[in-house]
Order: structure tokens, then C-alpha cells, then sequence
């Protein structure tokens, strides 16, 4: 029966708390130099009192905020010799998308930091990908992730769950261009793998054009690259809503994620925080009468809080908790 697998960071975290932890990499990033000065300066302002760099997504309501306002500026075309922005007020918007890029790009080329995998790229034990990529085979279900990484993708491709006519998995991009149209699917064959939060692969071709870079690319200097970053949703809990609607390759996914939800059989949720308020009011909404699973780390609480949480989270007694000392050892997909 096909379902519909969400999966959070903790998927990463689970393989490697040091490359995924997004604390880490957002300072990292910001410390790098993929930023100028004059750029961290204006983006710190966004900033709470007493910051000087951002360490989650909490801390970056008010610099989205900035970045809409910006943007709206933008669009209004200047009769005079003056734009209604500084050089520098243009170009915030496109410091910020660099920003989350950078986030994204290092979450989704991660390399084991220590140990005997040192250096290795990162990727999903046999173990744990194997009765995954079985299961979306079989059953056809659908895909969704919060995560930037390419753990769940490289899986999948190495799978063949993307090839095939009519291929298992659909993400909307054949030769390497989106459309909306390319999701769909004859007879229903097959499921969606849906980014709900972006993916650094992710850019601007033109005009409501999107196309998607070539992994090879992101483990190359990227301080050229141009149109990334703007479909990354790096930002407080309150502001993603708005990122996704600004993006029309991201409002489709969450458009079709609406259609996931309505045929699936399941929904099962893995590795995931429950702290996004807008994916909650969806399956609360649309699969009130359908049983929802969720499978996290032990270490998130005691099961006696954690049960309260997730039914108040997803709207009803329908859901069911399943607490792992390690999520990669859940495989009771059926």
C-alpha cells in the first residue's frame, strides 16, 4: 500500500552528529568566506540584541523579513535617477541566498569528520537503505524531506528508483529543467520525492525557469554560481510559509505534497523535530482519519511527553510513536 515517508535532519544526525548538526555548519559558513564583510555587517544587524552570528534558525526571522522588504523595493521600478534602495540594499537579498546556499551546499556534500570513515563522503547504511529503497519500489509511496542533504537522493539514484519509463520516484526535473507537468504520472504509476525545504542543487534559469546543478558542481568553488540559494528555506519556524510561497518549484512540491497525503495509505515521519508548525497543520488537516507513525531519536524525551506532543502536533489519537536509541534501525516500513 503505497504511504508517505517524511524524513527530518535527523537522518544526518543519526550518521553524523558533527556534519549535520546545523548549529555547526551555519557558523562554519559564516565564518568562511563566502561572505564579504560589508555583508556579514548588514546581515548581523538583522540579528537579536548581542549577536554577532547567527547559530540557528531562530535567530534569522527579522533578516527574512529584510530580505521580502528588499525585494518588494525591487520590483518597483525607479522613475528618477536614485533607486529606492542603496547598491547595498540591492544586493542583500542575494548576500542572504548566498548564505543559505552555502548551509545547504555543506549539509549535502558531507564527509565524515572523524573515525575510521574519515573524509568519506556520507551515506545511508545498507542496512537502513536497502528495506527502504525495496519498500518505495513495491508499495510506490511517496517521499517528502525537510533535509538538505543528498543522503536520501543518492540512495535512490543508486537504486534506479528515478529511471525507468515510467520511473518509480518523480521529482519534477527531466534533463535537468523543472516543470510542474513532469510530475505527473500515467495511471498513477509511481510516487513523488518532494524537497519541502529546498535543495542546494536548486537554481534560477530565468523567469520562472528552474534547473538543477550537477552534484559535481557543488564540490567545485562556487563563488560564481549564479540564481542559488533561492529556493533554500533557511529561516524562523514563522517565515517558511512565506520563503515557499515565494518560490513557485517549492509551492508545487507542497502543492503535491497535499496530493500525497490524500493517497496515501500512511503517513510515517522520520528523523523529525515536529518544531514546523506549517507541515503540521497539513497532515493534521488532510490525514485526520489516517494512521501517522513517528519514528525519532530516544534522546528527544521521554515517550510519556513526547506522546502528548505529537498528538497535539498532528491533531488527533491516530498517531502512533516508535522511539529508536538509533532511527537507521527502523525498517518496519509495511
Amino acid at each position: 500500500m503505497r504511504k508517505l515517508l517524511i524524513f527530518g535532519n535527523g537522518l544526518g544526525m543519526s550518521i553524523s552528529p558533527l556534519a549535520f548538526d546545523l548549529r555547526l555548519v551555519m557558523t562554519k559558513v559564516w565564518r568562511g568566506q563566502f561572505l564579504s564583510d560589508e555583508q556579514r555587517e548588514l546581515m548581523m544587524a538583522c540579528l537579536p540584541a548581542g549577536l554577532t552570528e547567527p547559530s540557528s534558525e531562530d535567530q534569522l526571522a527579522t533578516l527574512q523579513e529584510i530580505v521580502a522588504a528588499c525585494e518588494t523595493l525591487l520590483k518597483i521600478r525607479s522613475e528618477g535617477p536614485q533607486h529606492w534602495l542603496t547598491e547595498q540594499g540591492q544586493d542583500f537579498p542575494n548576500a542572504v541566498q548566498r548564505f543559505a546556499f552555502e548551509v545547504s551546499r555543506a549539509m549535502y556534500v558531507a564527509k565524515h569528520p572523524h573515525g575510521l570513515n574519515e573524509g568519506e563522503s556520507c551515506g545511508l547504511p545498507g542496512h537502513f537503505a536497502g528495506p527502504l529503497n525495496e519498500f518505495v519500489r513495491t508499495s510506490q509511496s511517496h517521499v517528502a524531506t525537510l533535509n538538505y542533504d543528498g543522503l536520501l537522493v543518492r540512495s535512490f539514484r543508486q537504486a534506479e528508483l528515478f529511471n525507468g519509463a515510467p520511473p518509480i520516484l518523480r521529482d519534477g526535473f527531466v534533463d535537468d529543467t523543472f516543470a510542474r507537468t513532469n510530475l505527473f504520472r500515467e495511471g498513477e504509476f509511481g510516487g513523488w520525492y518532494m524537497h519541502l525545504h529546498g535543495c542546494p542543487l536548486f537554481r534560477d534559469k530565468g523567469v520562472e525557469t528552474f534547473g538543477k546543478l550537477s552534484e559535481a558542481s557543488l564540490r567545485r568553488d562556487t563563488s560564481r554560481l549564479k540564481g542559488v540559494g533561492t529556493h533554500v528555506v533557511l529561516t524562523h519556524a514563522m517565515q517558511k510559509p512565506s520563503v515557499i510561497s515565494a518560490s513557485r518549484l517549492l509551492e508545487t512540491y507542497w502543492e503535491f505534497l497535499r496530493l500525497a497525503i490524500d493517497e496515501a495509505s500512511e503517513v510515517v515521519l522520520l528523523g523529525y523535530s515536529g518544531n514546523d508548525n506549517h507541515l503540521n497543520r497539513l497532515i493534521a488537516q488532510r490525514a485526520a482519519d489516517k494512521p501517522i507513525r513517528v519514528v525519532e531519536w530516544l534522546g528527544a524525551g521521554a515517550a510519556t511527553l513526547r506522546e502528548p506532543f505529537w498528538k497535539t502536533q498532528l491533531g488527533g489519537n491516530n498517531v502512533t510513536l516508535v522511539q529508536k536509541e538509533d532511527v537507521l534501525l527502523f525498517t518496519d516500513w509495511t
